[in-house]
């Protein structure tokens, strides 16, 4: 069975987690493994540019839950990364994971078999938010050779009140649902 693993950048619960149990419960419709990584639950330290270890021993030296993501991701045929757009980027806990996955392109750890759909989320218009998703795209994604089968930016209620369904309730994505399926057919369809 094929695995995908969903990594999400969002430090509370709300939309982007919404949209990864949406993916879970539509790759399991499919027929495809699917587990949910929440970093804002991970113990994940920064990166601290010791190039000096890790240009030379090809693995980081901090031991913290990193060391399994990666172990993870290694094993993973494919990936779902999220995260709410912050200034047309990623958010803070998301960089600290992209920062962290720089072990990868030190080690020239071929990824090139692995397929991602890549997602960013915010209350911007949509042309504000695809300024995040550029930036996980061609500065994290495309860096690490993986190869990027779908990618989207959804308009979102930024206050939720306590609704995390709200991003398909709201209809600020009006084709939110049908996205979702369509991206997981191209993963799907990627990964034979």
């Amino acid at each position: 069975m094929k695995k995908i693993l969903s990594i999400c950048g969002s430090p509370r619960k709300g939309n982007s987690e919404a949209i990864l149990n949406k993916l879970k419960e539509i790759f399991n419709q499919e027929g495809i493994e699917n587990e949910i990584i929440l970093l804002r639950e991970k113990n994940i330290d920064r990166c601290d540019g010791c190039v000096e270890f890790c240009d030379k021993e090809l693995y980081c030296h901090k031991q913290d839950d990193m060391t399994e993501i990666l172990k993870k991701m290694e094993a993973a045929d494919g990936y779902v990364f999220i995260s709410p757009n912050y200034f047309k980027m990623p958010t803070g806990l998301f960089k600290d994971f992209i920062d962290r996955c720089s072990i990868f392109y030190t080690a020239k750890t071929d990824l090139s078999s692995k397929k991602a759909i890549v997602i960013a989320v915010g209350a911007d218009v949509v042309e504000e938010i695809d300024g995040c998703l550029k930036n996980m795209t061609d500065n994290f994604v495309k860096t690490l050779g993986i190869k990027i089968v779908a990618t989207k930016s959804f308009q979102s209620n930024s206050e939720l009140k306590g609704n995390f369904n709200d991003i398909f309730e709201s209809k600020t994505s009006p084709n939110i649902e049908s996205d979702l399926k369509e991206m997981v057919l191209k993963i799907k369809n990627s990964l034979v």
